[in-house]
């Protein structure tokens, strides 16, 4: 079983490699337990401003090959995406004015 430490410097590596330094901020690893129980990896993957959520090609991409590389280190975890985009507080809920009655 890897290391949260190694999890991130390889995530850190394939994300900043596909996304680059325009898009690519930071990620943390977060270890919990999925849906079903299960052990599991939470990417937090943090994104630069003006990033368009909607350009998802290359996030899948990396996602698939961290993925693949996790399995070929023989870790077992599934590594659950989490993205976060500069403004996300405001999609969320939290800064929208109530209606008037």
């Amino acid at each position: 079983m890897l290391k949260n430490a190694d999890v991130q410097a390889l995530a850190s590596e394939i994300f900043a490699q596909a996304l680059g330094p325009e898009r690519f901020d930071h990620l943390e690893i977060e270890t919990k337990t999925d849906h079903d129980g299960e052990p599991s990896f939470y990417v937090l993957l943090h994104y630069k401003p003006g990033v368009d959520p909607r350009d998802v090609k290359d996030v899948s991409r990396a996602h698939a090959d961290l993925r693949r590389r996790l399995l070929d280190l023989d870790e077992e975890r599934f590594p659950y995406l989490r993205p976060f985009f500069v403004g996300d507080e405001i999609l969320a809920g939290g800064n929208e004015e109530e209606p008037s009655s």
